[in-house]
C-alpha cells in the first residue's frame, strides 16, 4: 500500500479538477491518500460550488484545508461542508514525520 501527499496549491481551477479522479482511483487500489488545499487553491475551491461538491464524496479522504487561510480570506464557511479545516502546516509536519519513522 502506497501513502500519498496530495498538496494542492494552484489556483487553476483546471488543476484542481483532475485530483478527484486520481485520489478516487488511488483509494480504490487500497492506497492511503491524504489531500491538503493551501494558499491560492483554496481561493479557487471558495468561489465554485460545483468543484468543492467534487471532493465532498471521495473514498473515505477528507481532504483539508488551511484554516488561516481561509479566515485571513473569509471564506470558513464555504469549507464547512466540503474540508476539514486545520493549521496545514502541522498537518504536513506530521504527515511527513509519520512516513519518516516507518
Amino acid at each position: 500500500m502506497a501513502k500519498i501527499l496530495l498538496i494542492i496549491l494552484s489556483e487553476k481551477e483546471e488543476k484542481i479538477r483532475m485530483t478527484p479522479n486520481f485520489v478516487k482511483n488511488q483509494a480504490q487500489k487500497g492506497n492511503e491518500v491524504r489531500v491538503v488545499f493551501w494558499g491560492p487553491s483554496e481561493r479557487t475551491l471558495s468561489s465554485s460550488e460545483a468543484l468543492q461538491e467534487s471532493y465532498r464524496f471521495l473514498y473515505a479522504v477528507k481532504p483539508k484545508a488551511c484554516m488561516n487561510t481561509a479566515k485571513a480570506n473569509g471564506f470558513v464557511e464555504n469549507f464547512s461542508r466540503s474540508f476539514e479545516s486545520i493549521p496545514v502546516g502541522d498537518y504536513l509536519t506530521q504527515s511527513i514525520a509519520e512516513r519518516v519513522s516507518k
